[in-house]
């Protein structure tokens, strides 16, 4: 008796998974996928541009209370430690993207973002979604193709109140550098989350023309873990309000932190980290010249442009400039402080002066319907063959 429910079991398994691999790779939609372009026009885009520099907001918009379906009581604990952690080391927006739930814990808040981590497969093709209005749970479970990564942005993108953010590109070959040469219609990447910083993926977008801006959060699931908590996070210029949040991560108007932790073993090191680090003063672009300065003398200031190839180094010095060269298409800046922290600027880059945004993988109607045309066909002729013999049979 319970062979049989085993076999019943694997067996419905097999026609699930079967039709979930057609769903996938013969059923869904097709997309074209025109050669993109490096950025290019007579102006500039300087995300930094009339900044206020009293407005400069601590931020971390990707951290988990539970995994995936944990225990409620247990998340209902967490996310009252969430909040007074994070408030401890002076952050101003603190939000919880659990898997495909939206917590309104923060609700109440003016700055309250509602957020959550789209994607539930293994291979790690997520998704930060800001936001929304509810969750989307369509997804596919097997290695997606291009367009169906495509088509699972352009889902969640249906409600065009939401900013879609790419996290950890790399973790299982979850994005690879053909994908993000080609991906579009998404607003911003992690460039950095508590374990690793995503730079080379980084500059893959952007040489191709795609005006992604940066977030660094730090995707943390073991709130115990000091080397998880509070160690990469956003400095976004904005009212505390909601919508101007989302403008600021929209247009480029903040940057990114990786805190160097290494070294630290307890939170009172690292409020006392936090307190050390410099600040930026001003980001100006003035005659085809782009300027940073700080606070404080760093380790380093590199200008970094095309393919990621390092245009500039300035080094033991509290400012760094370099002047935008006709053939410069972006330049994006890194500080590397004393103690080892990584500061991520969003880039400067070519443009026409109106469009930010170029390039658009379209829905191929001929590629998809011709995909399904044949599938149907075939299925269709498997169909009257095995009737033909059921007949054949009945009529013996």
């Amino acid at each position: 008796m319970l062979l049989k429910i085993i076999y019943k079991f694997l067996a419905g398994l097999c026609i699930l998974s079967f039709i979930l691999f057609i769903l996938q790779y013969v059923v869904n939609a097709k997309y074209s996928f025109p050669e993109p372009k490096p950025f290019h026009g007579k102006f500039i885009y300087n995300p930094y541009r009339n900044v206020d520099q009293g407005k400069w907001r601590r931020a971390n918009f990707h951290a988990h209370a539970r995994k995936f379906l944990g225990q409620s009581e247990k998340a209902r604990r967490s996310i009252s430690f969430i909040d007074s952690l994070y408030r401890s080391f002076n952050y101003n927006i603190i939000s919880i993207s659990d898997y495909q739930v939206i917590n309104r814990y923060e609700s109440k808040n003016e700055w309250y973002v509602p957020v959550y981590e789209h994607g539930f497969q293994y291979y790690k093709n997520h998704q930060l979604v800001l936001n929304p209005k509810k969750v989307c749970w369509l997804d596919f479970p097997f290695r997606q193709t291009l367009s169906n990564k495509q088509f699972i942005v352009d889902q969640l993108r249906k409600d065009t109140m939401t900013l879609i953010t790419i996290v950890h590109p790399i973790y299982r070959k979850a994005y690879s550098s053909n994908d993000l040469k080609y991906l579009g219609n998404y607003n911003c990447m992690e460039i950095a989350n508590h374990e690793r910083v995503f730079t080379t993926s980084y500059d893959t977008i952007l040489s191709n023309g795609h005006p992604a801006f940066i977030m660094a959060d730090d995707d943390c699931h073991d709130l115990t873990n000091i080397k998880e908590v509070t160690n990469s996070f956003n400095e976004i210029n904005t009212d505390m309000v909601k919508d101007s949040i989302l403008k600021a991560l929209s247009t480029g108007r903040s940057f990114g932190v990786k805190l160097n932790a290494d070294t630290l073993k307890t939170n009172e090191e690292k409020r006392v980290a936090f307190l050390n680090l410099p600040e930026i003063n001003a980001i100006t672009f003035q005659n085809d010249t782009l300027t940073v300065s700080l606070n404080q003398t760093v380790k380093a200031i590199k200008f970094i442009g095309q393919h990621g190839t390092e245009i500039r180094r300035v080094t033991g010095q509290s400012k760094g400039s370099c002047y935008f060269s006709n053939e410069d298409t972006y330049i994006r800046t890194e500080v590397e402080c004393n103690d080892g922290t990584l500061y991520f600027l969003n880039p400067l880059f070519r443009y026409d002066g109106v469009r930010l945004t170029y390039y658009a993988p379209a829905f191929n109607a001929f590629a998809t319907w011709a995909w399904r045309s044949v599938f149907f066909g075939l299925l269709i002729l498997i169909i009257i063959i095995w009737y033909r013999k059921k007949c054949i049979t009945v009529k013996k």
